[in-house]
């Protein structure tokens, strides 16, 4: 299948800190989603008349992958006319066109965002390639070589020292209680799905290793809970910077947004920002995220 490269930026999308297992090679972008290689190469020659086509292919064949995983059954229109209300987001939305929120595997997305605690993109991304080279399954795609993401009960018949050699350091304890609780059927993705967003976070947060920000990038990107507001250093810095309006007078310090932020903190923070953008927050954080990072000169 494909679409006018103008209604949607793959780039732009896989390269904004939702998805870390993907990497460009020559023309095309190969990524790893649970046990699939995806693979989409964008035909530049006619971009001048905005006849630009992307051609997805994956590894093996995924019908309609394209379709889930950049939430293309979306109205996007109707989304980002929602919430282009506030100023901030409306000319985010016009800087970053074809900018997606994505529906990721849950199984990948929580392994992955229980890796990302504390550490940068860069690093992430380096210990979930080196979880998938220990443990991930090979497969050969254009001559290249892929290793899969592990597999529930290969992470938890592993053991902790394995973990750590993957440079998960202290997360490598989380790691193996999520793939356990996986494995004997404690967590179940579609459970998740089907609760509302407050009982679904509730259960993340159960989970060893799982705090508010990890919770939410989960429901966001995986869960189906669009209304989702992960809250990290990057929007508690636009929070105090562009939004202070909203905390009225509770707002708990502004100036502490910029650091650690205690569990109360995080919920007004989250329920008020929740609040301002309704239903699709979520699509909102994800183009303030963007921004935040781009005006400051970070690289994905």
């Amino acid at each position: 299948m494909s679409m006018k490269a103008e209604c949607f930026n793959p780039e732009l999308t896989i390269n904004s800190g939702q998805m870390f297992l993907w990497q460009k090679k020559k023309d095309a972008w190969y990524g790893i989603h649970a046990d699939h290689v995806l693979k989409l190469s964008i035909d530049d020659q006619h971009a001048d008349k905005k006849e630009g086509r992307i051609k997805y292919d994956s590894f093996p064949e995924d019908r309609g992958w394209e379709k889930r995983l950049f939430r293309m059954d979306d109205d996007i229109d109707k989304i980002l006319n929602i919430i282009s209300f506030d100023p901030l987001v409306r000319s985010s939305v016009m800087r970053y066109p074809g900018l997606r929120v994505m529906r990721q595997d849950p199984i990948q997305c929580m392994f992955s965002f229980l890796c990302a605690s504390n550490i940068n993109i860069q690093r992430i991304r380096k210990i979930l390639f080196n979880l998938c080279n220990r443990f991930g399954k090979k497969m050969t795609v254009d001559g290249d070589q892929f290793f899969m993401f592990p597999r529930p009960r290969d992470l938890h018949a592993a053991n902790i020292a394995e973990i750590v050699n993957c440079g998960t350091g202290y997360r490598a304890k989380s790691i193996k209680m999520l793939a356990s609780k996986i494995h004997n059927r404690e967590i179940v993705p579609q459970e998740l799905i089907r609760m509302s967003y407050e009982d679904a976070k509730r259960s993340l947060l159960d989970i060893y290793g799982i705090g508010d920000k990890t919770a939410d990038c989960i429901l966001l990107f995986s869960l189906e809970k669009l209304e989702a507001f992960p809250i990290d250093t990057w929007i508690a810095r636009i929070i105090s910077n562009k939004y202070e309006i909203l905390l009225g007078k509770n707002n708990m310090g502004t100036s502490s947004l910029r650091h650690h932020l205690s569990h109360q903190q995080y919920r007004f923070l989250s329920s008020r920002m929740r609040m301002h953008f309704g239903a699709y927050a979520g699509y909102a954080q994800q183009y303030l995220y963007y921004y935040s990072r781009h005006i400051a000169g970070r690289k994905w």
